[in-house]
């Protein structure tokens, strides 16, 4: 039997433990490092996208930087979804860390208790946090020439509490003893690759945002009768 994903090793690069164990500097090394990966955390511009900037920190400390070939000031925060946000880095580093490795979420109550923050500053920071990831699936197609994928859907919200006597029970299978609540998730996953989410109102509505997101030459495999399909 395999490991499971978050008891390896690649699902720890970041743990709770470590932001609070971090000094300023390291939670800002840190913090440059993963906003610069492509230059091991030197500072890019994000106004031109150049990579001559000098250091012009702050009185207060606050790292700052101005770029030698636009002349605009930036800091590490500039351009991301944490930009005119005024908590620490070491805030934010944390509230990742929180938001990624909760396997069933993270309310915002529950954020603002453990970092100290208040409940509209936490429910902010989550709406940010999850627009990012939806900014990562926007655009991705599944598959390819020889690649498998697997479609499957789940249905969720939009119970109807049965009454407690029998006959006064309606049938809840009929669309006019339904909330209209219920939402169906659709989820694209490629063998050994990238998983693709996404919500309609019935499983119907989703085959024309399944046709569009999966490569062609795709062995697509669903669910009921097992069937096998290749994307022409």
């Amino acid at each position: 039997m395999s490991q499971h994903f978050l008891l390896s090793k690649a699902a720890k690069t970041l743990t709770l433990g470590q932001v609070f164990r971090m000094t300023d500097s390291e939670a800002e090394t840190t913090f440059r490092r993963l906003r610069w990966a492509d230059t091991e955390g030197d500072p890019v511009c994000p106004h031109c996208g150049g990579l001559d900037a000098y250091d012009c920190r702050r009185k207060s400390g606050a790292p700052r930087f101005e770029c030698k070939q636009c002349g605009k000031d930036f800091s590490i925060t500039s351009g991301t979804l944490f930009a005119s946000h005024k908590l620490l880095l070491k805030a934010y580093l944390a509230a990742i860390a929180i938001f990624c490795n909760e396997v069933k979420g993270k309310s915002a109550l529950a954020m603002s208790r453990d970092l100290g923050l208040s409940y509209k500053t936490s429910f902010v920071l989550l709406h940010k946090l999850r627009e990012a990831m939806a900014a990562e699936m926007r655009g991705r197609v599944i598959g390819g020439n020889g690649e498998e994928a697997e479609v499957d859907t789940g249905y969720f919200g939009g119970y109807v509490k049965p009454a407690n006597l029998a006959e006064k029970r309606k049938d809840r299978r009929f669309a006019m003893n339904q909330s209209g609540k219920r939402k169906a998730v659709i989820v694209i996953r490629e063998r050994d690759g990238n998983t693709l989410p996404a919500v309609f109102r019935t499983e119907g509505q989703a085959l024309n945002f399944i046709r569009s997101r999966i490569a062609k030459g795709t062995v697509v495999n669903a669910d009921e009768s097992c069937k096998l399909e290749r994307v022409a």
